[in-house]
Order: C-alpha cells, then sequence, then structure tokens
C-alpha cells in the first residue's frame, strides 16, 4: 500500500472530473485524464478551461495503454458511464492504488471493486455541496463543496484513508472522514432522489427548493420514501438527517442547477434509473408503496424517449 499519493488518474472531464482535476495539477500532482481513442484524443486536442484557467494534466488513451499507474483513481462520469469508463482505467490500476467515486447512487463503488478484483483499494465516496457545471465550453464552479469518505466503518483511520486526507488537504478540498460511512451514502443518496429529480421535472435551481411551497413539497414527498426504503435495509435515516440537508440546501447558490437538471436541460440522459427506480425496486422488495418516485421514473424516462426521437 502505497503511503504517499502523487500520480492521480481522472475517469471522466465533465463538470466534477475537470473541477477536481484542477485542484489536483495546481497543487503540483501528476494528473493524468483516462479515456479511450476519440475521446482521448479530443481531451488532448483542446484545453480544459476551469473558472478561467488551462487545467495541466496529461491525458492516458486506453487503446495505447503507459506504463503508468495511478495511486489514487478518481471516477467521476455518469452511472450508465460505468462500464465503459472501468475498462477505460483498468490498465491504470494496481495493487497499490487506491479509488474514489463521486458517482451518484448506491452501488458504483461494488461495481469498481468487482472490475477491478484484486487490482485496487476502494473506498466509498460522496460529493457534497459542489456546483461545478460546464457553460459554454468551460467549467465553472463557485464552491467544490466536500469530499466524504472512508471505509464502511472508520473508527480507526486506515493508512489508505490517511493517504487520501493528506492528498485532498493539499490539493485545497474540504473532506470529511465520518465513522459510519454507509449511513452517509445513503443520506447522499436521499438527497439526490429529493433534490435532483424534482429539479430536474420541475425545471428548477435551488433557490426553488429553499422555501415552503410546492417544489419544496415535492422533494419532501421524494425524500420520504428513501426515508422508509433506508429503514427497512437497516440504515436509520430520520428527522436528524432530512434537517442536515436542508441546512445544506440553505447555503446553496439560488440559481445554481442540480446534474439533473444540467443534464434535462442539455438533452442528455439522466440517472432517473439510479435515483427513482432503486427506490420503486426496493419498495417492491420491502412492500413499501414508492408512489412519488414511481411519478418520477414515468416522467423522466418519457422525456429521454422524446429527447431521442
Amino acid at each position: 500500500m502505497t503511503s504517499t499519493i502523487e500520480r492521480v488518474g481522472v475517469v471522466g472531464a465533465g463538470a466534477m472530473g475537470g473541477m477536481y482535476a484542477a485542484h489536483f495539477a495546481k497543487a503540483g500532482f501528476d494528473v493524468r485524464f483516462v479515456a479511450r481513442g476519440e475521446r482521448a484524443a479530443r481531451l488532448r486536442d483542446a484545453q480544459l478551461v476551469v473558472n478561467g484557467e488551462p487545467v495541466h494534466a496529461d491525458v492516458i488513451d486506453a487503446d495505447a495503454p503507459e506504463d503508468w499507474a495511478a495511486d489514487l483513481l478518481l471516477f467521476a462520469v455518469k452511472d450508465g458511464q460505468l462500464d465503459a469508463a472501468l475498462d477505460d482505467a483498468a490498465s491504470t490500476a494496481s495493487p497499490s492504488t487506491i479509488v474514489l467515486s463521486v458517482l451518484n447512487g448506491l452501488d458504483s463503488e461494488e461495481r469498481i471493486a468487482e472490475r477491478l478484483g484484486d487490482g485496487a483499494t476502494v473506498l466509498l465516496c460522496v460529493a457534497l455541496a459542489m456546483d461545478a457545471e460546464r457553460i459554454d465550453g468551460e467549467i465553472r464552479y463557485r464552491q467544490a463543496g466536500k469530499l466524504v469518505f472512508g471505509r464502511p466503518h472508520n473508527d480507526e483511520i486506515s493508512p489508505e484513508v490517511q493517504a487520501v486526507q493528506e492528498t485532498l488537504t493539499r490539493a485545497g478540498l474540504a473532506w470529511e472522514t465520518p465513522v459510519d460511512m454507509r449511513h452517509r451514502l445513503w443520506w447522499k443518496f436521499m438527497v439526490n432522489v429529493g433534490i435532483n429529480q424534482a429539479s430536474a421535472v420541475l425545471d428548477a435551481p435551488y433557490g426553488d427548493f429553499q422555501h415552503d411551497g410546492d417544489a419544496r413539497a415535492l422533494m419532501s414527498a421524494l425524500v420520504d420514501e428513501v426515508v422508509a426504503v433506508a429503514n427497512a435495509e437497516g440504515v436509520a435515516l430520520g428527522l436528524e438527517d432530512v434537517e442536515a440537508w436542508h441546512r445544506v440546501l440553505a447555503g446553496q447558490p439560488v440559481d445554481g442547477r442540480t446534474s439533473m437538471h444540467q443534464d434535462v436541460r442539455a438533452g442528455r440522459p439522466t440517472e432517473v434509473d439510479s435515483f427513482g427506480g432503486r427506490v420503486v425496486a426496493l419498495g417492491l422488495a420491502h412492500g413499501i408503496p414508492t408512489p412519488f418516485n414511481q411519478a418520477m421514473v414515468w416522467i423522466l424516462r418519457a422525456r429521454a424517449r422524446d429527447a431521442a426521437a
């Protein structure tokens, strides 16, 4: 196991991947984007710009793998892109690689660990309160948020977790390692199911959810269904968790947009199957009604079909 991190691989050069890569590169890490074929060529040819500054990072083409392995490998793609991303990144993982996934949902780490086998140490991770988005070809953000990560239980801090803590501090990124990381993973899932889906369906920015009204009521109804299925799964989400989310929401830019809201506006596929679809499936498994999440699935799938037609 590596005790220090110097080489950082980033899989995904969208808003989140670009923002994190910019932090690592500016702090002096050896940063490489991992891609394949035409996408790798585009990343080489087009200068990635974040908040007005070019990002100095090389590109590894999975079709022409190099003798380079990441100390830290960060996955920042959409759920539907993960399988292809894992194929691209496999050659950059070694037994000493630490992996973080900032994907939404509940199971990206499990899928990554299954694909990479013994080739890496995969930590649980969620990204909170960041507002990066791509505007006119440039990635812009006002707040980088916080990465919450660790092993499922962190009563003691492992060397891998400590190495990532030190790396994020050096990169100027806020972090937290809670004792019960699984609870925090479900908390972020609750947040995403509520605000992402409601904002996407209503075409509404954060500000519309920061006060009582129909938008906040829809978000709350979606959240309540997550709380119900989480408890059935043995994860004790409750009122304190909902109130914690409301405090975070109050600090978001009123004109900021969630990632799913951005996807709908851009005509991109959404993560509704990983959000509402997962809640509906868990509800069926436990005999818990989930009508609000079912409605989100129907609406967002129908919109996606219309956009693709």
